[in-house]
């Protein structure tokens, strides 16, 4: 007698499998140079250009319509008037195109976050005291002098900028104004960062070449302390960035099982449930 054969396999159970495209571009380290800050345009670009065209556009049409007037007996006052239209024209045109980018200011209101009370107010607050350190970094940077100088100056923008990135996430604007994140932010754009950049400032001077051999050393030692202490600052906002990264990588995770289990029922028409 033989053995009784198992039941035909049934039709099997239709998955879900979420359509991912490939992924394309590079992924950089934290502190990559690859990331940091654009660099910014001269004043000398962005103002003195612009000016200089003016003037030679607007100087030369008054010229030659101004001599073409004479011969004909007409007025100057033409030319004159012809002259500035083309300088203010030439002017504002190149200034437009030379000017660097304005930096995408951040929201404070994320439509995916609830603001709980005061932390509207903490957060405005700390993109002011970023944003006004910025600035100061940005004119620093327009008279320093020396690679190392520029370097630590990069840092430290690039540290107010990520600060800045980091306010306009909701995982952030969702929190209280006590939470210990928020404070660290705080601290960060009021007093961590602009101290270092007073530091920076003092020690500068130091570094010339009629400073005496011990100044001038402890100016460098001064330097690498200043460095160290951005780097140690960079590495808590490499802390919060991967903590955000991760929770939102938990919630495709919990979103991605959920889909998976749902469409994995058999008797599952989503046409039905309408």
């Amino acid at each position: 007698m033989s053995a009784p054969q198992p039941p035909a396999p049934g039709p099997t159970p239709p998955s879900f499998t979420p359509l991912r495209a490939p992924l394309e571009g590079t992924v950089h380290a934290p502190r990559s140079r690859a990331i940091a800050a654009p660099r910014r345009r001269g004043r000398w670009l962005t103002v003195g250009v612009p000016v200089v065209l003016a003037g030679a556009f607007g100087i030369s049409s008054f010229l030659l319509l101004g001599v073409s007037a004479l011969v004909g007996g007409a007025s100057l006052l033409g030319p004159l008037l012809a002259g500035l239209g083309i300088a203010a024209v030439t002017g504002g045109g190149a200034h437009l195109l030379l000017r660097g980018k304005r930096q995408r200011p951040v929201k404070i209101g994320h439509p995916q976050a609830e603001i709980p009370i005061g932390t509207r107010t903490a957060l405005e607050k700390i993109v002011r005291d970023s944003r006004r350190q910025q600035r100061r970094v940005q004119a620093m940077q327009r008279r320093a002098r020396g690679s190392t100088v520029v370097e630590i100056l990069r840092r430290a923008e690039m540290l107010l900028l990520r600060v800045d990135a980091l306010l306009d996430t909701a995982t952030v604007q969702s929190r209280r104004a006590s939470d210990p994140d928020v404070m660290l932010l705080d601290g960060m754009a009021e007093r961590y960062v602009p101290e270092l950049v007073d530091a920076l400032e003092g020690t500068v001077g130091f570094l010339g070449p009629t400073t005496t051999p011990e100044a001038r050393e402890k100016a460098i030692s001064n330097l690498h302390a200043i460095d160290a202490q951005l780097d140690v600052l960079a590495g808590r906002l490499d802390r919060m960035e991967n903590e955000i990264v991760n929770g939102v990588t938990r919630t495709l995770d919990v979103h991605s099982e959920f889909l998976r289990t749902r469409f994995a029922e058999p008797s599952a028409d989503p046409f039905l449930d309408r």
